[in-house]
């Protein structure tokens, strides 16, 4: 297990590193620098604060009994940070979104630990990428993290104890994962912005707002998990036996049916800037949460660290890097280890 996480840490951390040196970032993921006033955004840092106390601890004790726990755990904030940070032009909205990623570690890894790494990418994100903030960066746990790691957990949880087929399961976690973030993300910005207009009104008008995007993404995010799942149980199933996901007996479902939603929702999301063509596709962040603070008047700082480039161009060079870092993975082994080896034959020699 230890061998085989390792490599897949490997080609998505190429990844990374190719995204933070190559890629340009983008304003709004989740709520942007400044929006929510200090109160609001101190009472979201305290509602993150015991998660992320927990998950430090019981990294730890997970990591001192199972050593190779840590490379899954570095593996899971990886994907977190790639998945959550690449925005997915979404047609029917003229607009991009971004999927939340955190179905697939609140199932491999557990909804408190989840919750932790999901903070590391945020924070990264904040910092480099112009994607949310420092000052929301509670708020940003509390709706990504906290809020789609339980429901993506909860979902799975449930439906394997009915006896649901693990794709089944797998694609509920990432549908709820999603839409959770973008709820409670209309929560916070509701209770922080309605002032002294009732709450509930403006809190629809929101979740109304992302549901034109947030309806196909979560969608689209129930099959990514699922296939992940799927993937990891047909490959190895031990690592989902050893984590305590699956049992021995467990028997994936997946039909051709669900193989081709697949390929045309990803053809639907890559194509429609073609069919939408622009000079800029903003974030629905940008296009929903800025946009409604502003008319509150809260609009959105400039971002500590501003790049001021637009969400398209960010999903081009995360793809790129991705793709790159995929395939220096499955060429790792002739490009490395078996010079290596070759190395080690001609000294013996």
């Amino acid at each position: 297990m230890r061998r085989t996480v390792s490599k897949v840490f490997k080609i998505v951390a190429f990844a990374f590193v190719l995204v933070l040196t190559t890629g340009r970032a983008a304003f709004g993921m989740h709520i942007s620098e400044g929006i929510l006033p200090f109160k609001w955004a101190g009472l979201w840092y305290l509602v993150a604060l015991p998660f992320l106390i927990k998950g430090i601890f019981d990294i730890k004790k997970k990591s001192k009994a199972t050593p190779s726990f840590k490379p899954l755990l570095g593996l899971m904030g990886a994907v977190i940070f790639i998945i959550s940070c690449m925005p997915v032009p979404v047609p029917t909205a003229g607009t991009c979104s971004h999927p939340a990623g955190t179905g697939i570690s609140a199932i491999l890894i557990g909804p408190i630990m989840s919750i932790f790494v999901t903070s590391i990418a945020l924070l990264i994100q904040a910092l480099f990428l112009a994607h949310g903030g420092i000052t929301t960066w509670g708020a940003d746990i509390a709706s990504m993290g906290i809020a789609g790691s339980f429901a993506a957990y909860f979902a799975f949880i449930i439906l394997r104890k009915f006896k649901a087929p693990l794709f089944v399961s797998g694609f509920a976690a990432g549908l709820l994962a999603d839409w959770a973030t973008y709820t409670v993300t209309s929560f916070e910005l509701a209770s922080a912005l309605h002032g002294s207009k009732p709450m509930f009104p403006l809190f629809m008008t929101i979740l109304v707002a992302f549901i034109p995007t947030q309806l196909p993404l979560g969608i689209l995010e129930g099959f990514l998990t699922a296939g992940m799942v799927v993937f990891v149980y047909k490959r190895r199933p031990d690592i989902l036996i050893s984590l305590g996901v699956i049992r021995e007996t467990a028997k994936p479902l997946i039909k051709k049916g669900a193989k081709i939603i697949i390929i045309l929702l990803m053809f639907l999301s890559l194509t429609g800037p073609f069919a939408f063509a622009e000079n800029k596709w903003g974030g629905v962040d940008e296009s929903v949460v800025e946009k409604i603070a502003e008319e509150h008047g809260r609009p959105a700082w400039t971002p500590f660290i501003n790049t001021d480039q637009g969400d398209l161009l960010l999903f081009v060079f995360l793809l790129a890097g991705t793709a790159g870092g995929f395939l220096m993975g499955f060429f790792w082994r002739k490009l490395f280890i078996e010079k290596e080896d070759l190395k080690d034959v001609k000294r013996s020699i």
